[in-house]
Formats: C-alpha cells, sequence, structure tokens
C-alpha cells in the first residue's frame, strides 16, 4: 500500500462507500416493485382494477420513508395536497433474513389487517407510488401513496 499514490487511496475508499448505496438502493427499489404487484395481485383478487405505478411521487414517498427511519417515527405528512397525493399509508416492519416475497407478503397482510389502510388499497385511486428505506438494523419503513 506504501507505493500507492494517495489519489488512488482516495479513490479505492471513496469506490468502497458509492458501491454498497447503489446495491441497496436497487434492493430498495427491488422491494418496491414487489410491494407494488402484491397489492396488484390483491386488487384482482377482489376485483378492483390494477393500480398504474407512478413515478412522479416516488422520490417524495422514498424521502419520507427515510426521514421517519432515521427519526424513528411513524408520521404521515400533514398536506397530502403539497405531496401530489390523496391518500398515504404508512408502515414500519422488520425485514431480518428475510427474502423480497415474504417481506412484502407481511408489508400486505399489516396494511390489510388495518381497516383503515385496508380501505386505502381497496379504494377508488388509480395510481400509486411507494419508497421504501431499511436502516442498518433491516427496520423497513415504507410509504405509499395514492392519487
Amino acid at each position: 500500500m506504501k507505493n500507492v499514490s494517495p489519489i488512488l487511496r482516495i479513490l479505492g475508499i471513496v469506490l468502497c462507500f458509492l458501491i454498497p448505496i447503489n446495491i441497496i438502493s436497487q434492493d430498495n427499489s427491488n422491494l418496491e416493485k414487489e410491494i407494488f404487484n402484491k397489492i396488484n395481485n390483491y386488487r384482482v383478487k377482489i376485483g378492483k382494477s390494477k393500480f398504474t405505478f407512478n413515478d412522479s411521487l416516488v422520490k417524495s414517498c422514498r424521502s419520507h420513508s427515510n426521514s421517519m427511519g432515521i427519526n424513528y417515527k411513524l408520521e404521515h405528512v400533514k398536506n397530502l395536497s403539497e405531496v401530489g397525493a390523496n391518500a398515504e399509508i404508512i408502515q414500519l416492519n422488520y425485514t431480518t433474513g428475510r427474502t423480497f416475497i415474504e417481506t412484502s407478503d407481511d408489508v400486505l397482510d399489516i396494511f390489510l389487517d388495518s381497516p383503515s389502510h385496508k380501505k386505502i388499497i381497496e379504494g377508488i385511486y388509480n395510481q400509486i407510488s411507494i419508497g421504501v428505506y431499511v436502516t442498518k438494523d433491516e427496520d423497513l419503513w415504507v410509504t405509499i401513496r395514492f392519487k
């Protein structure tokens, strides 16, 4: 390591931090897609139309989940119209040692066990956006917004 230039050392350190972030981001994106699919499968099962995915709200959903995870506090947005949504459901779940399919099943089951959340999932909305955040302790924070 003595013969490696300082610039290459710094570059190596930066890459060590960037690579896991991209992997985690891709994992979160895959989990969001799996939750989306589970919700749509449930809606079809009960005779409702599928949601379309609203890409424009994803960033704010992810940001909200991130904020809840960092502050370890479930909290709804006070004014949904400011984030372009008509309804919102949120959740804290645990992902330790679980696959995306198992985790997304749990997320849907917990939402359906809540009458108010179930009513929104079964509601008249057409679009859905999902953003998740997973803490280093593998706590899963979920924000889903509906239009």
